[in-house]
């Protein structure tokens, strides 16, 4: 028996039917369009992603070869997550946001899981800085209190903070951007046991709303462990008070008007909408000043986008990039050896993740 006859041997043997449904689910696919492509019936598709029916290695390969990754895929040891935390009921609920879009992106939410796991096996993360945890209602719901908690842990100096991003991946957070517009999701966290915290960002969005958004899910990993009613809003009362504290901000947003609050949109490196909010939250503004700014900052078409003279570069994670390459450079991998290891052909990974041949990466 052939070394590829004793691969096919083991991914039948190690065939897990829920990894099907989710590279399906991955490419956007459903059974009848899967069932079409592999030429079996949908009938017999539906029962072998139930478990329920007996696979056999032609099977697997017509199916492989239908949703275009190596066999292997299906007999990863890595089990299927179901939503993370923050993405609750609500999301798919919403009438513009369809269930398939969001089952989606959960499944390459899964995929990239499991390729980090593979990448950590191979290094060691070692924080700089602590992850603490405070329960919201230790501190009588006071989110100022809790940030600059944080912040204080983190040795943060006061003002605006100058590269969030960089903060929490020294505090061992491994931030991944791809692509979530398709179900206009901002951000989301895991916290998976014998993993770091992971936060997905969407990689579309303009770096006010990136920068609010890694705050919002640092909301997440240092108060909420379990589901809880309120726990989008408390997230968001944490990442304005973690990104605009309020001692340190308050005197800038004395007699704010929309052109003081455009001026300080790249000091502080929130949105124009962020700081009007802040005004609002801290009673620098009575109800009618408020109105006002809103009603002219809407008819400037601010509320949808804002002045593009104003905007920043976006924050870029460096940690992943950095497993990345102790698997190419040090370990030696080839792009074709480190796809082999994640079970994906390497022009998808080298999509994912934005990596080129080795010989094409060094200079001449």
């Amino acid at each position: 028996m052939n070394a590829n006859s004793n691969q096919q041997e083991r991914v039948h043997e190690h065939f897990r039917s829920e990894l099907l449904s989710l590279r399906r689910r991955m490419l956007g696919l459903n059974q009848t369009e899967l069932a079409k492509a592999a030429g079996i019936s949908q009938g017999t598709l539906s029962k072998m992603e139930q478990g329920l029916k007996e696979i056999s290695t032609s099977h697997i390969q017509a199916l492989a070869q239908a949703l275009k990754c190596p066999a292997s895929f299906f007999s990863q040891p890595e089990r299927e997550y179901g939503p993370p935390l923050s993405m609750h009921d609500g999301m798919y609920r919403k009438g513009a946001v369809g269930i398939k879009a969001i089952d989606k992106i959960i499944a390459e939410l899964n995929t990239r899981i499991a390729h980090a796991r593979t990448l950590l096996k191979s290094s060691v993360l070692e924080p700089e800085l602590p992850l603490p945890f405070y329960e919201p209602e230790e501190y009588y719901n006071d989110f100022e209190k809790i940030a600059q908690n944080v912040r204080r842990a983190w040795l943060m100096p006061r003002g605006p903070i100058k590269n969030l991003t960089d903060c929490m991946e020294r505090a061992g957070i491994l931030i991944i951007k791809c692509d979530m517009s398709g179900a206009r999701i901002d951000g989301v966290s895991y916290q998976i046991s014998g993993l770091p915290p992971i936060v997905f960002l969407n990689d579309d969005i303009p770096a006010d709303r990136e920068r609010f958004t890694l705050a919002h899910e640092l909301g997440h990993l240092v108060m909420h462990k379990y589901p809880m009613e309120n726990m989008e809003k408390e997230a968001n009362s944490f990442a304005a008070a973690f990104l605009m504290p309020a001692s340190d901000i308050a005197p800038d947003l004395q007699g704010i008007t929309l052109e003081k609050a455009a001026a300080l949109k790249p000091y502080w490196k929130v949105s124009i909408g962020s700081l009007l909010y802040k005004a609002k939250t801290l009673q620098l503004a009575d109800d009618g000043q408020m109105q006002y700014l809103w009603r002219k900052r809407s008819a400037l078409g601010w509320n949808t986008k804002e002045p593009e003279s104003l905007e920043f570069p976006n924050e870029q994670p460096t940690l992943l990039n950095a497993l990345l390459q102790n698997m190419q450079d040090d370990l030696g991998y080839s792009l074709e050896e480190l796809a082999m290891a994640m079970h994906l052909y390497h022009d998808e990974i080298s999509q994912m993740y934005g990596l080129r041949k080795k010989s094409m990466l060094r200079a001449v």
